[in-house]
C-alpha cells in the first residue's frame, strides 16, 4: 500500500513476520504507525508502508459488514446439513460471530460442543476438523467468513 492511503483509525491485515494479521492504526509518526492488533490488543510499530497488505473488511462486532463489488455470486447449493444440527464449519462460524472475538480452535470446539450446535462432532481430535476445515476456507480467499486473527487465532466476518 502506499504510505498516503494508510488512515488513522482503519484496520488493516498486516504483515507480521511470516503472519498476517489484523491492526487498526492508532497513530501514524514520522516513521511509521502504531497499530494496535485486534487479536492481542498489543501496540505495534510498522516502519514500512509495504507491511500492509490491504485493508480489512468489517468484523462482526460491528455488524455492518460491506457487500463484495463486482461479479454477481454464483448460487449455490446449500451445504450438506444433518438432521440432528448444522455443519461443523456454519457451527464454528455461528460461534465466532456470536462472541464477536477471535478464539483458538480448542475454544471453538468446547462453545461448539456445550451449545449442541453440531452433536455429529465427535472423535478425539474434533478440534483438528474444525481447524483444517477454517483454514481451508480462509485459504479460498475471496468470500470467506473467516479471518485469522494472530498465531492460533481464528475471527468471523459477520454476513
Amino acid at each position: 500500500m502506499q504510505a498516503k492511503s494508510i488512515i488513522t483509525g482503519n484496520v488493516y491485515h498486516i504483515a507480521l513476520g511470516r503472519n498476517e494479521v489484523q491492526g487498526e492504526v492508532i497513530e501514524a509518526t514520522e516513521t511509521g504507525w502504531n497499530v494496535r492488533l485486534l487479536a492481542s490488543d498489543k501496540v505495534v510499530k510498522v516502519n514500512k508502508a509495504d507491511r500492509f497488505i490491504r485493508k480489512a473488511r468489517t468484523i462482526a462486532i460491528t455488524g455492518d459488514t460491506p457487500k463484495v463489488k463486482g461479479k454477481k455470486a454464483k448460487a449455490t447449493a446449500a451445504p450438506k446439513q444433518s438432521k440432528e444440527g448444522m455443519s461443523a464449519l456454519d457451527a464454528a462460524h455461528k460461534v465466532l460471530v456470536k462472541i464477536g472475538t477471535a478464539l483458538t480452535v480448542r475454544q471453538i470446539t468446547e462453545v461448539i460442543q456445550e451449545k449442541g450446535y453440531c452433536p455429529n462432532l465427535k472423535g478425539a481430535t474434533p478440534h483438528l476438523t474444525i481447524s483444517s476445515a477454517i483454514q481451508r476456507e480462509i485459504a479460498k480467499d475471496e468470500g470467506s467468513r473467516f479471518y485469522k486473527g494472530g498465531k492460533g487465532l481464528f475471527g468471523a466476518y459477520s454476513e
